[in-house]
């Protein structure tokens, strides 16, 4: 169970990584291509708005200015963006300000005055996707490994009696309930002495078992270190 969880929260740290990593490489992609390629323009702006912060919605208030200006190909474009409170603020019906568009896509424009935030977010987004991608990705590898390995072990691996030391409640909760885990002694195939642990179980599962019984384990003939607790065969 407790393997199953981590793999999938390992999982979904990776895809949300991976997402942020993608929002960033765009939002850069379009900054370079804009300052390459876009064309600069006076622009009227048309009317203006406040999307406020809410509890439920919007995490931070949002400062709007819609704006009309025709294109080099004489085509009237309108368009609405984000800009600073502080230019916001002088901002007024009738009043011009610079905006950049693309000259194939004049409907995609970009005002000057927000190239600094679009840069923070690229580095925020950029910097939180690398560190979920590494912490989901090695979390997932891992745990998906030990997984494949259980797994083998269980099937071929060479069965042996192992005596149980302890049992009892851990300090891991699913649904707030402890699980339990098993701690075996066992011999290998040359007679030394080793120890493992089970996976995590549900106490229903655990209380079945004290100290002192005996169980089933198999153990990887390569590295007789690596074992798993089957209970009864």
């Amino acid at each position: 169970m407790s393997r199953a969880v981590t793999l999938w929260v390992g999982s979904f740290l990776f895809l949300v990584g991976i997402v942020f990593t993608v929002i960033g490489l765009q939002n850069a992609l379009k900054e370079q291509l804009f300052r390459a390629h876009g064309l600069v323009v006076d622009a009227t702006v048309t009317d203006k708005s406040i999307e406020r912060a809410t509890r439920g919605g919007n995490p931070v208030t949002r400062y709007l200015v819609s704006y009309r200006f025709t294109s080099s190909s004489g085509k009237e474009v309108e368009s609405s963006t984000e800009v600073p409170v502080e230019e916001w603020e002088h901002l007024e019906a009738g009043r011009t300000f610079q905006v950049t568009y693309l000259p194939d896509a004049p409907e995609s424009s970009w005002v000057q005055s927000m190239g600094e935030n679009t840069w923070i977010a690229v580095y925020v987004f950029l910097a939180i996707g690398s560190v979920f991608t590494l912490l989901g990705g090695g979390l997932a590898f891992f745990e998906g490994r030990s997984v494949v390995r259980s797994v083998r072990v269980s099937r071929h691996g060479l069965a042996t009696e192992g005596t149980i030391v302890r049992v009892g409640p851990t300090s891991t909760s699913i649904n707030q309930v402890p699980q339990w885990q098993i701690h075996y002694r066992y011999r290998d195939q040359i007679g030394q002495a080793q120890e493992g642990k089970s996976h995590l179980i549900s106490p229903e599962e655990g209380s079945v078992w004290k100290e002192g019984d005996r169980g089933t384990v198999r153990f990887d003939r390569e590295r007789p270190e690596i074992s798993v607790w089957v209970g009864t065969a």
